[in-house]
């Protein structure tokens, strides 16, 4: 029977070991029907979560120019530490820029500066680093959160992103870098300063979706594609157990029929997420297109 199986060809060996594998995805029906429900059943999550997402739309804004350097109400200007060089740039910026109406009160330290901030209501602390930095300590609700880069989606002149503009902050700043300027070099630069133009650029149309829900997309997509990698793992690791393989040896079975039976099982897998994939995007790029086309559509009824 040994010489008999020897005599049959690889490819007649290798259909042989498939239509083995078909029947026993017959037999085990039950598991079989979960390994094609379950991704069916995640897709579905995944459209449905696509289609109930939150999503934020901003229309197109052109280029909006600033005004000039304006200061907002602020009638006390405290700073610290009091020494004769933060006394003379408080001084000097003080004469071209900011005006009478501004008082300058000098704190001994950081301490008593943010103690008196509670007495006034506008109120702007300087801290001075040393003679060439230093930082303006404002009220939260005068300016945005401090954060090194601020992405904002400005549609409008009264933006948070261009608050520091009009709370007085790029102001005040602009008279303290003059001074420093000034005492350093024995230049005004106030005028160069003032003349500096303030633009918001322009922005396409674009729709915000929530990561919240991104990450719920993917998660779905890993729970879809899971049982292409655990199903095989299984079947292989069942295989070891009870050494299939070496059975089959002995009764006459080619390695070369064995592993392309083996080879088949990731064709096929690779074959099936791109097939999901393909349907996924196919029903993304719709359900984006339908969510761009609603505005428009709702406009025009209007």
């Amino acid at each position: 029977m040994t010489s008999e199986m020897k005599d049959v060809g690889v490819w007649a060996q290798t259909k042989t070991l498939l239509y083995k594998n078909y029947l026993v995805k017959c037999r085990t029906k039950k598991d079989t029907l979960q390994e094609i429900l379950y991704p069916l059943i995640w897709s579905q999550i995944w459209l449905l979560l696509v289609l109930i997402m939150p999503n934020k739309y901003y229309e197109a804004s052109p280029n909006d120019m600033l005004s000039d350097l304006e200061i907002s109400p602020l009638p006390t200007i405290g700073y610290t530490p009091v020494t004769n060089t933060t006394e003379n740039i408080m001084a000097v910026a003080w004469a071209p820029c900011l005006g009478s109406d501004v008082d300058i009160v000098p704190y001994h330290n950081e301490e008593s500066l943010k103690a008196a901030s509670s007495s006034f209501l506008h109120f702007v602390g300087v801290k001075f680093e040393d003679p060439m930095s230093y930082k303006l300590m404002f009220f939260p609700f005068f300016i945005p959160k401090s954060t090194l880069y601020i992405q904002e989606h400005c549609f409008s002149s009264r933006c948070d992103a261009a608050q520091y503009h009009y709370s007085g902050f790029t102001h005040l700043q602009a008279c303290i870098d003059s001074a420093i300027i000034k005492l350093k070099t024995n230049h005004s630069a106030w005028r160069e300063l003032t003349r500096t133009k303030v633009t918001i650029m322009e922005k396409l149309p674009m729709v915000e979706v929530d990561s919240y829900y991104h990450a719920l997309m993917s998660i779905c997509l890993a729970m879809a594609f899971l049982p292409f990698g655990c199903s095989p793992a299984a079947y292989i690791v069942a295989e070891k157990e009870k050494k299939l393989k070496e059975f089959m040896k002995i009764l006459g079975l080619h390695d070369t029929a064995f592993w392309y039976e083996d080879l088949c099982l990731p064709v096929y897998i690779c074959l099936g997420c791109i097939h999901r994939m393909d349907l996924l995007m196919a029903n993304r790029l719709c359900t984006l297109e339908v969510m761009l086309l609603q505005p428009r559509s709702l406009q025009s009824l209007l």
